[in-house]
This record gives C-alpha cells, sequence and structure tokens, in this order.
C-alpha cells in the first residue's frame, strides 16, 4: 500500500442509478495518481449524459457526452481541482472496450488527477508521455494497458 497524502476528496452524486466506484476506491486511485505533491482539494461530481453534453459544450465547445471534464485551480504551489465525470458513458466505454468497470474507473480517475497535476495529450509527444505514466500507474494497481484492448 502506498503512504497517503493529505488530500481533502469531496464526491458529489446527482446521479445515482447507475454503477459508479466507492469512495474507498475512489481514494486510493486518487492517492495512486500523485505524482507531484501539490494537489491539496479535489472534488469528483458525478452527473449524467444530458449536464455533461452541457458541460462540454459550454467549455469546449463540443456538442457530446463526454467521459470526463477536468478542471485545475492553481493557488500559489497548490492544485485544487473539479472532476466531473459521466457514469454513462464510463460504463459504456468499458463494455465497448472490454473492460471491467472498475479498470475503466479507475483509468478515468487517473486520467483526470494527471490533468490536474498539468499532464496533457495536446500533441503527440504529449499524449506518450501521459499515456506512458497512466499505464504505469494503473499496473501499480495490478491493472493492464488501457491503450491495449481487447
Amino acid at each position: 500500500m502506498i503512504k497517503e497524502k493529505k488530500i481533502e476528496i469531496n464526491c458529489i452524486r446527482y446521479i445515482h442509478k447507475h454503477p459508479m466506484p466507492s469512495n474507498k476506491n475512489i481514494k486510493n486511485w486518487i492517492n495512486f495518481s500523485l505524482v507531484k505533491d501539490l494537489v491539496s482539494h479535489v472534488n469528483l461530481i458525478f452527473v449524467g449524459e444530458k449536464r455533461m453534453k452541457t458541460l462540454n459544450f459550454k467549455y469546449l465547445k463540443k456538442d457530446k457526452s463526454t467521459n470526463v471534464l477536468t478542471f485545475p485551480y492553481i493557488e500559489g504551489n497548490y492544485i485544487y481541482g473539479d472532476i466531473i465525470l459521466c457514469a454513462q458513458v464510463i460504463n459504456r466505454e468499458a463494455k465497448e472496450f472490454g473492460f471491467s468497470l472498475n479498470f475503466r474507473w479507475a483509468h478515468m480517475i487517473v486520467h483526470s488527477m494527471l490533468h490536474l497535476q498539468g499532464f496533457s495529450h495536446d500533441t503527440k509527444n504529449k499524449q506518450n508521455h501521459m499515456e506512458k505514466v497512466e499505464t504505469k500507474i494503473l499496473n501499480k494497481m495490478n491493472f493492464g494497458n488501457p491503450y491495449v484492448r481487447a
């Protein structure tokens, strides 16, 4: 087990009828995802597809629902963040990709936590680096490579 860092985690669930990970799993996945000692507070907000589509259009001008949106806030040497997760999309992707729900959810938490810490995939080099870090973290949690599909 890894040493837990002091980080405040709030889970806000606006939906309840779709499978979502336990708070214990979420906390574990977040702690594994901390590659920088700067994150001090994270809000995970679980929404439905309609709300996610609205947010995706408002902030990224994409008129469709998505799996996760990440909003980092930097204040001095600390990072705070909101992670918006869409259970329907994540669960559907797990099935489409042949992954367990826990694997897909862990990947989305790791992915979004890396975004909070400054990682991006807006160039091929940055994408390759981020994917390597994601895979390394997921392997430490006994998950496979999310970029190798069944």
